[in-house]
């Protein structure tokens, strides 16, 4: 496995890069090695410039997978301006970013006409790639989680719990509306926040200050992954108040410790919840009908005990580590074994 940026040594593993240009690089002296392989699995075009030499490459043996995760036009456009409660929120993306974003559709464009193979993580994300014909054809492999630890490590208590970034496409700025119109029937509600510090988010937390629900939300800051499971199994209640996602973890990790999920019908959200069976979609940009679900559920605790149960049946039976390794190596097989 060849990868960037830092992280903790793993046999097998080698970081060969931090920066982008590292990266470009470093996969390119990667050529050699890579030609010799049986299946090299890149992930979107991002390894382009290893892509385009192993084409090149004469003799090559290796088989190229790509694997997409996100459709980065649909990334692009979820940044864009939006409006909650009546008021409007964020900016149009600058110039840079629109040229980013262009040179990064530009790069899975070429990813996906080099790959020998290509798989997408959601048959959401196989149809915004490849269009509805093909992409209703793709290979899709599901993002997978462990089974759930048996650990002591316990968390307070809490009604409602985010796990994820602080930025426009997640849609942060749902939560003091939500949280808001929680409290309204249920005061003693609280949020808890992983993934960034309050210092990292002025404007949520105004946002907060302004709705007058500020005392009520608590701020973890930044998590190792070992520590989430004991937040999610702590809330009642998980929100994924996303524009645009693939398949999020977020949504798996909440369902395996049986937490209900209230998300939005973005992406592949619809392919992990059965809406009023192992969690609820509400509109985007809704915190109304976010909130009304999450009141449900605090409101109902046979309601919030069977979604839990089915949230944890339907990682252990459809979104498995073990089935999607499985689905991976089962893959890499085909591939080696396709004929020149």
């Amino acid at each position: 496995m060849i990868t960037r940026g830092r992280g903790p040594t793993v046999d097998g593993v080698h970081r060969i890069a931090v920066t982008r240009l590292g990266w470009f690089f470093g996969t390119l002296a990667w050529t050699r090695r890579a030609a010799t392989c049986d299946v090299v699995h890149c992930q979107s075009g991002e390894a382009l410039p290893l892509l385009i030499a192993l084409r090149c490459w004469p003799g090559r043996r290796a088989r190229i997978l790509a694997t997409f995760h996100v459709d980065n036009r649909r990334m692009t456009a979820a940044e864009a301006p939006y409006t909650l409660a009546g008021e409007r929120f964020g900016r149009e993306p600058s110039l840079t970013r629109r040229m980013a974003s262009a040179l990064h559709r530009g790069v899975d464009a070429a990813g996906l006409a080099l790959a020998d193979a290509v798989n997408a993580v959601a048959r959401a994300t196989a149809i915004d790639l490849l269009g509805a014909e093909r992409g209703a054809a793709a290979r899709v492999i599901h993002n997978g989680v462990a089974p759930p630890q048996t650990t002591d490590a316990v968390a307070e208590p809490v009604a409602l719990f985010y796990a994820g970034l602080a930025t426009h496409r997640k849609r942060v700025l749902t939560l003091p509306f939500v949280l808001a119109h929680v409290r309204n029937r249920h005061p003693e509600a609280r949020l808890r926040i992983a993934g960034f510090d309050r210092e990292a988010a002025p404007e949520l937390h105004a946002l907060f200050q302004r709705l007058g629900v500020a005392e009520a939300v608590e701020y973890l800051g930044p998590q190792p992954a070992a520590a989430l499971p004991a937040h999610y199994r702590a809330a009642r209640v998980a929100l994924v108040p996303s524009a645009y996602e693939g398949l999020p973890y977020a949504i798996l990790e909440a369902l395996r410790e049986g937490t209900p999920v209230v998300a939005t019908p973005v992406g592949g959200h619809p392919e992990i919840l059965r809406n009023g069976e192992n969690g609820f979609l509400v509109p985007v940009d809704d915190p109304e009908a976010m909130a009304e679900r999450c009141c449900e559920i605090l409101s109902d605790a046979s309601l919030a005990e069977r979604l839990g149960q089915a949230a944890r049946q339907t990682v252990a039976r459809e979104f498995s580590l073990a089935g999607q390794i499985d689905a991976y190596l089962d893959c890499y097989r085909s591939l080696a074994e396709r004929p020149d």
